[in-house]
């Protein structure tokens, strides 16, 4: 059996199960499981279309049955939030819901990300993948089959910043009356995401097939894009319209 693909499958699984059988004063049973079913599949396609567009789109145009061989890895987070968007929204859209539950499902899909995706960075330290750079410090780790350097685990800080850390921003967020509309907890949760994965990228070596863009990694520069396309989207929101 394939340890690293089962561990993987399973916080896939669970996030599923989560978003389905949690219960919603907004959405019945049936609603869930299928906003679960339209926020997995667009999550899981877009967070594949995202890596093959953002970090090898060479490899795949000219291998393009590899695409769909997700088991040979290659998934991006930035990807799998535009899928997870785009499915969510179109399931609201074929079945007439209203803007507000379309962000009610959104915000749903949030809080559960502040359990999966810290479990998928524990998933990732375990496999010995996404390490960090090289460090001095006494708590390194040395990774099997990259070299005897000790590196910071950086898994394990970005499991901390985007769990629990980016769930006490959120609250703090609640307490002070900032998540005043059904669109601002999605919308606070993708920046402060990006502004603590910007930070934790500082500790990370660059993707191999990437590298370093002048100082930052892609990665970091995806996660600034995110920021203001967010703000951007915020102000929009909160602009008259006629």
């Amino acid at each position: 059996m394939d340890f690293h693909s089962f561990f993987y499958g399973g916080v896939y699984a669970l996030g599923f199960l989560l978003y389905a059988m949690c219960p919603s004063l907004k959405f019945s049973r049936l609603q869930r499981l299928n906003l679960a079913l339209a926020a997995g599949n667009g999550a899981i396609i877009g967070g594949r279309l995202g890596y093959v567009c953002f970090y090898e789109p060479l490899y795949y145009i000219n291998n393009p049955f590899e695409i769909i061989c997700i088991w040979h890895g290659g998934m991006s987070y930035h990807g799998g939030v535009i899928g997870l968007i785009f499915g969510l929204y179109l399931y609201v859209n074929l079945n007439k819901l209203s803007v507000n539950l379309f962000f009610a499902s959104l915000n749903r899909a949030c809080l559960i990300a502040l359990v999966i995706i810290p479990l998928g960075r524990i998933c990732n330290f375990y496999n010995g993948e996404l390490w960090g750079r090289p460090t001095g410090l006494n708590f390194g780790v040395i990774f099997e089959g990259i070299d005897d350097q000790p590196r910071h685990p950086v898994q394990l800080y970005e499991a901390i910043l985007e769990g629990p850390i980016l769930g006490l921003i959120l609250l703090e967020l609640a307490v002070k009356g900032y998540l005043k509309t059904t669109s601002h907890l999605s919308c606070y949760y993708l920046i402060f995401y990006s502004i603590l994965r910007f930070f934790s990228e500082f500790f990370r070596e660059p993707d191999i097939v990437v590298g370093f863009i002048g100082i930052f990694t892609l990665g970091q520069i995806l996660c600034l894009t995110y920021v203001l396309l967010t703000i951007g989207f915020m102000k929009f929101l909160n602009s008259p319209h006629d």
